[in-house]
């Protein structure tokens, strides 16, 4: 039987909300949150880091018919410098490439990324050169932007908010598998699928098989991120990592709650909606039930 699509789950609680949109202060803070993007790539080209992919919150939501304050998150990427991140810990995949979030919130416009702090923490890395690099990276990247901050750690220990499930099936199975069910349910856009082994082995340097899959509900991730802007950082899209590791393929996905608790203090029904839904698609597709 074919899934509801998430979109469905969140229908019934949600019901009966509604929001009251100044469509021309709404077009301000979109191009607000454009114009702090556009600064940020031009820092990413002068750096030479590579721009992967811009995920824009809003828009994709106005597409599905859902509003959403203005919103929109940039992936850059240094090759050499995720490998060594990843050569201490894989799972730190999670949590690459860098990323830049831009957001109208409280009729301000934000920025918040993650920093070395942030990682050093969530993923136990200890190596202060590496460290050290990504901060100055993330620095350059949002140079000129006084405003910006960081995402909150100071409710961070070792593997906050990561979900991980040991996978039945080989590591290429498991990708083909989760990308099925996930298109499958429907209201979702597949953003990408980044290998972290492949951009190593091209610097003639090795790690073991990992590749981060992004995808997200445009519609469902608006009312997740109403009133909650800054998860898009890390919820929205959702990222899934596939890695081996002690002859096992496993994956690992950020708790949705979790991220919402350490942004906020606070939580809504969507998140456990989409929590439980994000579960149950990963579940089934890589535990063999037969």
């Amino acid at each position: 039987m074919k899934k509801l699509p998430m979109i469905a789950l969140l229908a019934f609680p949600l019901f009966g909300c509604s929001t009251s949109v100044d469509n021309e202060a709404h077009t301000a803070n979109l191009n607000k949150v454009d114009a702090i993007a556009s600064k940020v790539q031009g820092n990413a080209n002068q750096q030479s880091l590579d721009h992967v992919m811009t995920i824009d919150h809003a828009r994709l939501a106005a597409k599905d018919g859902e509003h959403l304050d203005a919103s929109r998150v940039e992936f850059f990427v240094d090759n050499e410098l995720n490998t060594e991140l990843l050569q201490e810990n894989i799972v730190a995949g999670l949590d690459l490439p860098l990323r830049v979030l831009s957001y109208s919130e409280d009729s301000k416009i934000k920025t918040m990324y993650t920093d070395a702090d942030f990682l050093a923490k969530r993923h136990g890395l200890n190596n202060s050169v590496t460290l050290n690099q990504y901060d100055q990276q993330v620095q350059s990247l949002i140079e000129g932007n006084e405003q910006a901050k960081a995402a909150p750690t100071e409710q961070l220990t070792r593997d906050y908010g990561i979900q991980k499930v040991v996978s039945d099936f080989d590591f290429d199975t498991t990708i083909e598998r989760i990308e099925h069910d996930v298109l499958d349910e429907g209201d979702t856009v597949w953003f990408m699928n980044w290998d972290y082994q492949e951009q190593a082995s091209k610097l003639g340097k090795s790690l073991p098989k990992a590749t981060l899959l992004v995808f997200g509900g445009p519609a469902p991730g608006a009312k997740a991120m109403t009133d909650f802007s800054s998860i898009g950082l890390d919820a929205f899209g959702q990222k899934v990592l596939v890695f081996e590791q002690d002859g096992e393929v496993m994956i690992a996905y950020n708790d949705i709650v979790d991220f919402a608790q350490l942004h906020y203090d606070d939580s809504a029904i969507a998140h456990r909606v989409i929590n439980y839904r994000l579960g149950s698609t990963l579940k089934g597709a890589i535990v063999d039930i037969n």
